[in-house]
């Protein structure tokens, strides 16, 4: 028989839980850089593919500032429409997986077992936006910095 006090067992659980909030944390340090690799990705193969229609606006008198614009605008898009389309697949997720959850275990607590809220939908599209804004700095830098004539010249094959 060994007697544990309910202090040590709420220190074990108060470890147990930061442990936790450590290792979700991590994770999602991790998902925001793969995510800010992948936008840098996308738009940089964007202003790539568009190398000589870049260089025309140029030439007919576009400024670099212009470009730069034109291609953040394309990011924030980019960035809000997968927000969008992100907190619509957690809320359907968060359901289904709250259906499946019930149907496993018999005696699982009421109400809703994923909690996501309109503060948490707006943090998330906040940062999503930030995240890829920021992320669609470099791209756009690039393209406004081409030059029009070796735009014009080059051919993409």
């Amino acid at each position: 028989v060994q007697v544990v006090s309910l202090a040590k067992v709420k220190e074990t659980i108060m470890g147990l839980i930061s442990t936790a909030k450590v290792m979700v944390l991590s994770i999602a340090l991790i998902a925001i850089l793969i995510a800010m690799v992948g936008v840098i990705n996308t738009i940089l193969m964007s202003v790539h593919e568009r190398f000589q229609e870049i260089g025309i606006l140029k030439t007919i008198g576009a400024m670099p500032w212009d470009i730069f614009k034109l291609i953040w605008i394309e990011t924030l898009i980019l960035c809000a429409v997968g927000g969008l389309l992100g907190v619509g697949l957690a809320l359907l997720l968060s359901r289904v997986t709250g259906m499946i959850i019930r149907h496993i275990l018999p005696y699982a607590p009421s109400g809703g077992l994923v909690a996501i809220d309109l503060p948490l939908i707006v943090l998330t599209l906040i940062a999503v936006l930030c995240i890829g804004l920021v992320s669609g700095l470099y791209p756009a830098w690039k393209a406004g910095k081409i030059r029009p004539l070796e735009a014009i010249r080059s051919e993409i094959g």
